[in-house]
């Protein structure tokens, strides 16, 4: 369970729109989940807010939802979202609406704002976990889209026509299924896993880019497997069957090789089909301020794992390159067993991979990761072999 206290605020139940003085429209919905919810919390030691019309909550209208979210305390550090809300808002009167009964009403309506968008844009240090109701067909692909365009860390989703089974559902695409019962203590757990990852923010200084010798020789690679790697991965995609153990944002994967002092690696989101020497950028071994260092061409960031990378470099010292990809790697170098999942860029997976990894000095070792992909650990001053032998293994979605 979570190691420490953390202030939860649970949204849930109906929010009505006060229409007139005396005329409110309320959506379905009692909040019976959203107080499972938040009593499961508390069960655990954690202080629990309680926004809505459920049991223990706050009650509150549509409008002022929309105040109070502004407003969240800066201590939060979860929020989850399951309220009823109305799709339509009525434009609100002051006085008392009366249509005669040989009259037609000129009410005005507009689309409701999607008040969840707001909640990361205002407080972005929480940990966000929104409910969708889906369509009974909609690709799972779309509700991770619907996951990153939140922001959102975790998510939960049930399909329209079947109330009692839930999946709770990382960016990865990761899913859990869940019964409706069984969901606030899954949650609680997943929630937990999730707020022990030690992540580090990046700071850029400078644009000083040292010179590797066989930097080609990991752009080959990488131009050579990524088609093969997308191949596999965007074949379940389109055909609806979601692998589960990538994203579906990097078809490719992650590179990088050490320098004096620190390592290059390659940048954010960069399209490995088309990478180039300068689509590195260089990450310090020492950090400053608890921040990671890197520099590079301006706008260029490191690769979400970057952090990753960084632990391993200075913890095990004959790795001099790294490359993971989000596919299972099978063959005869790797681990014998999958290391769980953390979000990415956690902090810990490093440690879990330094706590298996052989201490004396290996050609290539490879470890899985469960829900996540391989991470393949060099060891030798130039790469060649061991990437050729990369290049042969056997990659699966699952």
């Amino acid at each position: 369970m979570i190691n420490s206290k953390k202030k939860v605020y649970v949204i849930g139940g109906p929010f009505p729109q006060q229409v007139d003085p005396v005329l409110q429209l309320i959506p379905t919905g009692k909040g019976k989940l959203a107080a499972a919810i938040a009593d499961t919390f508390e069960v655990n030691g954690q202080i629990v807010e309680r926004w809505g019309n459920f049991d223990g909550g706050v009650p509150l209208t549509f409008d002022e939802l929309a105040e109070s979210l502004d407003t969240l305390e800066t201590d939060a550090n979860v929020v989850i979202f399951l309220p009823h809300l109305p799709n339509i808002l009525i434009e609100p009167s002051q006085t008392k609406i009366r249509v005669n009964a040989d009259e037609e009403s000129n009410l005005k309506v507009r689309a409701s704002p999607k008040l969840v968008t707001r909640i990361k844009k205002q407080h972005p240090q929480v940990l966000l976990v929104p409910f969708k109701l889906a369509d009974p067909d909609m690709p799972r692909v779309e509700i991770v889209r619907w996951m990153l365009e939140l922001h959102a860390g975790l998510a939960v989703y049930s399909r329209l026509g079947d109330s009692s089974q839930y999946y709770i559902i990382d960016a990865l695409a990761n899913e859990i299924p869940v019964s409706k019962i069984d969901l606030p203590d899954r949650l609680v757990q997943e929630v937990s896993h999730f707020l022990q990852a030690k992540r580090r923010r990046s700071i850029h200084k400078g644009e000083y880019i040292p010179q590797v010798p066989y930097l080609n020789e990991i752009v080959d690679f990488s131009k050579k497997m990524q088609p093969a790697f997308s191949q596999i991965i965007e074949r379940n995609v389109s055909s609806g069957r979601w692998p589960g153990n990538f994203s579906f944002r990097c078809t490719h994967g992650f590179l990088s090789s050490r320098v004096e002092d620190g390592f290059i690696i390659t940048r954010r989101n960069v399209d490995k089909t088309g990478l180039t020497q300068d689509d590195f950028v260089f990450v310090s071994l020492q950090l400053e301020n608890d921040s990671l260092i890197y520099s590079g061409a301006s706008g260029m960031k490191p690769s979400i794992d970057a952090p990753v990378h960084r632990i391993i470099y200075e913890k095990i010292p004959w790795v001099n390159s790294i490359v993971h990809g989000h596919l299972q790697a099978h063959g005869e170098v790797i681990y014998s067993e999958k290391l769980r999942r953390w979000p990415c860029g956690a902090e810990n997976e490093a440690h879990d991979i330094i706590a298996v990894a052989p201490k004396k000095q290996q050609n290539l070792w490879i470890v899985n990761i469960e829900g996540h992909g391989f991470v393949a650990l060099i060891g030798t001053n130039t790469p060649t072999e061991a990437l050729h032998s990369l290049s042969q293994l056997h990659f699966t979605k699952g």
